[in-house]
């Protein structure tokens, strides 16, 4: 009968652990709401999986583009701070930016 509680809360426990890993994001992927001077605002996903990347929008000029790049990862600049390794998620990121809803 011990051994039986202990092999269940073991599995419980395994369970638990693999749920809570799955669920967690790395710091590096987040989606953030930005306003551009234009007085534009965006949502951004910065680092999302390649299906999760398509924001639907009326294209951004090259200028706003970059602005809401410079804005969303701003927080990336914070975690690697003066010297990290090129290419990682922080230093090299992928930004996809749409109206917000």
């Amino acid at each position: 009968m011990k051994n039986r509680n202990l092999m269940l809360a073991s599995i419980v426990m395994a369970a638990l652990w693999a749920t809570g890993s799955e669920a967690a994001q790395p710091a590096y992927v987040y989606t953030t709401t930005v306003h551009l001077s234009d007085g534009k605002t965006l949502s951004c996903r910065v680092n999302e999986p390649a299906g999760a990347m398509h924001v639907s929008s009326q294209p951004l000029t090259r200028r706003e583009q970059t602005e809401a790049e410079v804005l969303a990862t701003q927080r990336l600049r914070l975690l690697s701070g003066p010297t990290s390794d090129y290419p990682t998620p922080l230093t090299a990121p992928t930004v996809a930016c749409g109206a917000a809803s």
